[in-house]
């Protein structure tokens, strides 16, 4: 259905209503509860899959290859994430795998690119979709790890960034070393993330 373009925004309602302090308190609320991968991690390897997208509409399917690219839910993107920060994701719950940049889950240099990946609490995840707190997070990302997204612009710093960010996938150099190995096998091994144990986990799989 077309909108009106005079239709009554509540997302900028909500916004103007809470001003200042109020944006304040859940933009620190997001650093407080999202979740990064290492940067020494980052500098070793960026995109873990590179062959592998998000299937788009409903012509596309799971599994689909085309152009040598297979098509996936969000499967690999949570994969990487959780192995990046050196957790088994089956030990962790209640959570949603985001990707910061909106567009980014069809380009396959960007699906899986560790920098463009954060995950929250589900009851949270609904935030990383409000304009405000997407570009604090575009702006993380490019102050912590210099990713810049798909179009390669630099985003400009928001007026309301937090200073603490809790969870920053701080590894030992044995879990850092272990890490790595993992996240380049894979990529090297399984880069469309098919392999007769995924067909398996994969179907089994969910957030």
């Amino acid at each position: 259905m077309v909108k009106d373009r005079n239709a009554l925004d509540l997302e900028e309602l909500l916004e103007h209503d809470l001003q200042d302090a109020g944006i304040r308190v859940i933009m620190d609320l997001v650093a407080q509860h999202s979740w990064w991968v290492s940067t020494k991690v980052y500098r070793e390897i960026q995109v873990v899959y590179p062959r592998t997208r998000r299937k788009k509409g409903i012509t596309e399917k799971r599994g689909q290859i085309v152009n040598g690219i297979r098509f996936w839910d969000n499967q690999p993107a949570s994969y990487a994430f959780w192995m990046a920060l050196g957790k088994d994701r089956k030990n962790v719950s209640n959570f949603y795998v985001c990707h910061i940049y909106e567009e980014s889950v069809w380009d396959p240099n960007h699906f899986t690119n560790l920098a463009n990946l954060t995950a929250f609490p589900k009851c949270l995840q609904s935030l990383s979709e409000w304009n405000p707190v997407r570009e604090v997070l575009k702006y993380h990302s490019f102050k912590v790890f210099g990713y810049e997204g798909p179009k390669s612009i630099e985003p400009p710093c928001p007026k309301y960034y937090p200073l603490i960010w809790r969870h920053h996938g701080d590894l030992s150099l044995k879990e850092f070393e272990s890490v790595i190995v993992r996240l380049k096998e894979q990529k090297a091994r399984r880069p469309q993330f098919k392999s007769f144990e995924e067909i398996v986990e994969a179907t089994n799989y969910h957030e």
